[in-house]
């Protein structure tokens, strides 16, 4: 948005708006071992009218009471209005997804309350949810804006970063369930406007480095008065009336510290570096990692790595540092995936209202094009301030679709223009195939009166269809049930790593059903401030196996399975030794027991290996790629 479209110190223009239309597995294992709970989708008839709420807001049914507050004042204090993220993750790698949620705290010197601490919600056997902050020891009391997560020491537990406004948070995950607060001695405090943080592997050694994008020079003793000067009525202010700050890259040196080396690889601040949203992917089709940053109001930024942990910024040359029109937009969340089935990694925007959401293409080479309009995009985002945005399968038809969460940045704003809104509504597109999308918005069942932030998707209740977290500014948490997926099959996969980095963040995933090749890329950071669970989601639509299934591990490593049943979530460890494939299916409401399996060989000392006594084993071994044995296992609870 043009500054001189915002509220400032004197009288603000107005405008039309447009009409709507784990387990712990050391990284030296000489011996593989499996042992998780995965889902059976189930299969019905063709289902009543299209246009039926499709998802069940089941936050409070399932214990997840937190309400996000913003402590405002009536200062227009600017951090209030830009939080808050989520992250997804099985901190205590039982099987079962918990949820971190993110907390302000009142700005200004004003003491906070006891309750204003982010929240960590450990996810029960039977699919509720109870806090388990305080014994976690994760209550960070900062103004929160996101987080993220990653296996930075490689214990195999993910361990969590909170970025704050103020002093970031990295909480190392003991394994016990427990997590304590390393940011000093791990050196990533970061401390300024941080708001969206990942962990990723540039330089393939294995280890994880952390990306953090920062946002503005706003502090008290430099808050700007902006508003209607006649009236007295004040706003939030443009992002325009305070400076940028640099980003923070970190560099893992692999015993638990970290080295920041923005400069030294490339990362250079500019007057442009106005951070919010953070992706990573190979964007150019090299094998390395790239990095993009989403920033507000000035040209996104394009990192492209050299697979040495080097980077050379080319947002300008690959046609993705401003839209089509050559303008630059305002930026906030962004997701990476393959949308049109082409196998190339395409990128999507989220902006103001003003300006659509953006879609770019990639044309292969490292080259993109605004690919918005022709794919359905534009116009039905234009009345909308939208944040948060999540790829997912919402119906398992084999094509990502797009959920959107919109929410206006200034909380009065029809003081200035009776024909917007505050609280606006979220958005949902169906992908028809090749990257071509319809709104169906209404399928969501959910009020159109939000203030969105941060969203993920994943398999919460491990059904085989994936559900919505989305996050308010100043208000609950809304968990977007799917009851619409299960009508269709499909298929997980969960990475282990041992020469890649453990989560198996880089990886490229192809899966193949007759007539269909689906890509999936599998990253950390994504959406707004947020991050979902690290596994890959391919929906089948009406096949109910698939042919072949390849992975491209971070080391460059390629793995081949033939013949996977649908209906399941599929756990792939890297070799080198004999690479494993295991399955494990519940029937009806009733989950099995847990699946054990040991190949020959010993585990190296220091490598946990739980025990599963209450399953048997059946097994079909088949040839995976030339790396190993793949061992397709159904276990069913004894007798």
């Amino acid at each position: 948005m043009s500054p001189s479209l915002w509220p400032q110190a004197t009288l603000p223009q107005r405008r039309r708006s447009t009409p709507a239309s784990l387990m712990k597995v050391g990284p030296a294992l000489s011996a593989g071992l499996i042992c998780c709970l995965l889902h059976q989708a189930s299969l019905f008839a063709a289902g009543p009218d299209a246009q039926q709420s499709r998802f069940t807001e089941s936050a409070a049914a399932l214990g997840i009471d937190f309400v996000h507050r913003h402590f405002g004042t009536g200062e227009k204090y600017m951090p209030e209005n830009m939080a808050p993220g989520v992250a997804l993750f099985d901190f205590d790698q039982d099987g079962r997804l918990d949820i971190y949620l993110v907390q302000g705290v009142p700005l200004g010197g004003d003491p906070a309350p006891s309750s204003a601490v982010n929240r960590l919600y450990r996810q029960r056997p039977d699919g509720t949810f109870s806090d388990y902050t305080a014994r976690a020891g994760v209550g960070d009391p900062g103004y929160g804006m996101g987080a993220s997560f990653g296996d930075y020491d490689r214990d195999g537990d993910p361990d969590l970063y909170v970025t704050n406004y103020g002093r970031n948070v990295l909480y190392r995950n003991r394994g016990d369930g427990t997590f304590e607060d390393v940011t000093v001695a791990a050196g990533v405090e970061c401390d300024l406007w941080s708001v969206s943080a990942g962990f990723f592997d540039p330089d393939g050694d294995g280890d994880l480095d952390l990306y953090v994008t920062n946002y503005l020079d706003f502090a008290f003793d430099n808050h700007k008065w902006c508003g209607n000067a006649q009236t007295g009525v004040r706003a939030y202010c443009h992002p325009d009336v305070y400076n940028s700050l640099p980003d923070c890259f970190f560099r893992n040196e692999g015993d638990g510290r970290f080295t920041e080396v923005s400069r030294q690889v490339g990362i250079t601040p500019t007057p442009e570096g106005v951070g919010l949203g953070l992706a990573f992917a190979d964007l150019d089709g090299d094998g390395n990692q790239d990095i993009y940053v989403a920033n507000d109001a000035k040209m996104n930024y394009l990192y492209l790595g050299d697979g040495r942990g080097n980077f050379t910024e080319s947002a300008l040359l690959a046609g993705v540092g401003f839209n089509g029109a050559g303008a630059p937009e305002s930026s906030m969340g962004v997701a990476i995936q393959d949308l049109d089935g082409d196998g190339l990694a395409d990128i999507f925007l989220t902006h103001l209202d003003q300006q659509t959401n953006t879609l770019y293409r990639n044309l292969g080479g490292g080259m993109f094009s605004d690919g918005t309009e022709s794919a359905g995009l534009g116009a039905p985002s234009l009345p909308w301030v939208t944040f948060g945005t999540v790829f997912f399968d919402h119906d398992n038809d084999g094509d990502l679709d797009i959920f959107v969460t919109s929410g206006h940045i200034i909380d009065n704003i029809e003081l200035f223009d009776s024909s917007r809104a505050y609280r606006q509504p979220s958005q949902l597109f169906d992908n028809l195939g090749q990257g071509r999308f319809t709104e169906i918005s209404e399928v969501l069942g959910i009020d159109d009166a939000l203030v969105g932030r941060g969203a993920v998707g994943a398999d919460l209740e491990r059904d085989g269809d994936l559900d919505l977290v989305m996050m308010q500014n100043n208000g609950p948490t809304l968990i977007l049930q799917n009851r619409w997926g299960s009508r269709a099959n499909s298929i997980g996969v969960e990475l282990r790593g041992t020469r890649s980095n453990t989560a198996g963040f880089g990886a490229r995933l192809e899966l193949r059903t007759a007539g269909k090749s689906q890509v999936r890329l599998l990253h950390s950071s994504t959406s707004y401030a947020s991050q979902g669970p690290p596994a890959v989601h391919f929906g089948l639509g009406t096949a109910i196996r698939a042919e072949e299934l390849s992975v491209r591990w971070p080391s460059g490593r390629l793995q081949r399975l033939k013949d996977l049943a649908g209906g399941f979530t599929y756990t792939l460890f890297e070799g080198p030794w004999l690479d494993l494939l295991t399955r494990v299916r519940s029937e009806a409401a009733e989950m099995v027991g847990d699946a054990r399996l040991v190949t020959e060989g010993d585990a190296a000392p220091g490598d946990t290996i739980p025990s599963c006594p209450q399953a048997r084993r059946e097994r079909n071994v088949a040839d995976a790629g030339g790396y190993g044995v793949a061992v397709d296992e159904v276990v069913r609870s004894p007798g």
